[in-house]
């Protein structure tokens, strides 16, 4: 109770140590980190920095730094500016300190794409650093071959659930999705998600979306809702940090 009171009195927020107490405990599967708006928006004109606050983000990074590798949709990693993940030293001891067998010195990579158009700074890269594209047997890979570990896998599509099960394969196992909303709506409909983790900023978007605007709404393939459970709800200042699991 004392973590939870020194978050809402708003008496600093130490993101390693918040991390460690509230989410070091998911063991493996797959995690979605997400900020989302109070009318239901996850994004602000295409981007979602301006939703996300200085706690927001030092929560993202502390939860990649207990992650094998970061999956990420291409048109958010173009936007985003993906690189290779990296850690602070704070993010290093922790990653150190929850360490399990196999886990490299820094989560990999992951970027889903049709198109294989990725942002240059994932790629220019060194070979230990190069990310891992996902992507269909009929894409056209030249773009990144030689440059990243390619998993190609469906034939109409991105095969999500094999390629999935291909990172736990190999030994990446606590997969940490930061989105987008199209690979994070593919992810729900395959069910692969095993724990939403959701900031609820205190801003208003007014940007058309399925919550505020039925009309924007598409039919779901799932024949009913997905129920989780609520792990934690700990507000931190008007931010609230949600955390949901099966």
């Amino acid at each position: 109770m004392s973590d939870q009171t020194d978050v809402q009195n708003g008496t600093g927020f130490d993101a390693p140590a918040f991390a460690e107490r509230l989410y070091a405990d998911f063991p493996e599967g797959l995690r979605t980190n997400m900020v989302m708006s109070i009318d239901g928006s996850v994004s602000f004109r295409g981007r979602v920095g301006p939703l996300s606050s200085p706690a927001d983000r030092a929560l993202f990074h502390a939860l990649r730094a207990l992650s094998d590798v970061v999956l990420v949709g291409a048109a958010t990693a173009r936007v985003e500016k993906y690189g290779p993940p990296t850690l602070s030293d704070e993010l290093t001891e922790l990653r150190s300190r929850n360490r399990w067998p196999g886990a490299s010195d820094i989560p990999r990579l992951a970027i889903v794409t049709m198109t294989c158009t990725l942002p240059e700074r994932s790629l220019d890269v060194p070979p230990k650093h190069r990310p891992i594209v996902i992507t269909s047997a009929q894409a056209d890979t030249s773009a990144v071959r030689g440059r990243a570990e390619i998993i190609a896998l469906g034939d109409d599509g991105i095969d999500l659930t094999a390629a999935i099960a291909e990172l736990r394969a190999r030994g990446l196992r606590r997969i940490n999705c930061e989105g987008g909303p199209s690979l994070l709506d593919k992810l729900s409909e395959a069910d692969l998600v095993d724990e939403f983790c959701v900031t609820m900023a205190p801003q208003v978007t007014a940007e058309g979306n399925p919550v505020t605007d039925p009309a924007a709404a598409v039919r779901s393939p799932l024949d009913a809702p997905r129920r989780f459970r609520l792990k934690h709800a700990v507000p931190h200042g008007d931010d609230v940090f949600l955390r949901y699991v099966r």
